[in-house]
């Protein structure tokens, strides 16, 4: 009788909802945005795909991405995406992914003439950049002349060809997917690539080191499969570049 109660009690506990995970995000798109009021983008699929699957009760929303990366070292029911998953990152999170990939290039307005052979040759200007991955990548590759914002689509109106203009910037690093839809919703001037390829990542979903094992693992098998039939390649697809 006590066993058969021991194993009610197990498939009682086998039905019951696993932990609660709050995924916090940034304006990145295509990648992560805000569509409509509601939190979009090709990371944003996968990552909602993955909870569905995994069965595990989710929440996303988006937020400044210095306060969503905090949020989510600090909170054990959290995760943050789309993540690079860098070096001095690697001990601050339990990783779950790649869950997409990306790459950045430099954009400057259409009236920008200087050729730009190498990564380097963009140090001499003031490069307008995402308070983010993007932004410790370049410093930790030298760049000094770095005007840091919390959102992308706050640079291309600081884009100028006048290299003396007070708070403008030459040069803007950003997703190489979305720079030219970034610039025409913010009402900027058309930018066009003067490089292409800075760098070239995976993202992951990068979870709080405190929750618990059995959550990140059933997110981990859910994206497993997802590989396996298909649907991830499916649903992070890059859109292409506007003209």
């Amino acid at each position: 009788m006590r066993i058969l109660f021991a194993l009610a009690l197990l498939a009682l506990s086998s039905l019951q909802p696993l932990y609660a995970v709050n995924f916090l995000t940034e304006e990145n798109p295509p990648l992560n945005f805000n569509k409509d009021g509601k939190p979009a983008g090709i990371a944003t699929a996968v990552v909602t795909e993955m909870a569905k699957r995994a069965g595990v009760p989710a929440q996303i929303e988006l937020l400044p991405w210095s306060e969503a990366y905090s949020r989510a070292q600090g909170e054990a029911d959290t995760c943050v995406y789309s993540t690079a998953r860098l070096a001095t990152r690697n001990n601050q999170f339990q990783w779950v992914g790649p869950i997409t990939r990306g790459y950045w290039s430099a954009f400057a307005l259409e009236g920008f003439s200087d050729k730009i052979a190498k990564v380097d040759d963009l140090k001499q200007y003031r490069i307008g950049v995402t308070r983010d991955a993007r932004a410790e990548g370049l410093r930790q590759r030298g760049f000094t002349r770095l005007l840091e914002v919390e959102r992308d689509r706050d640079v291309p109106a600081k884009l100028t060809l006048d290299r003396a203009k007070a708070g403008g910037v030459d040069v803007w690093v950003t997703q190489g997917y979305s720079a030219r839809d970034i610039a025409r919703e913010a009402g900027a001037p058309a930018v066009r690539e003067i490089f292409s390829g800075i760098n070239s990542q995976d993202y992951w979903l990068a979870c709080n080191n405190d929750m618990p094992k059995e959550t990140v693992r059933a997110l981990t098998n859910a994206l497993t499969g997802m590989f396996k039939d298909g649907s991830q390649r499916k649903l992070s697809e890059m859109p292409r570049a506007g003209n």
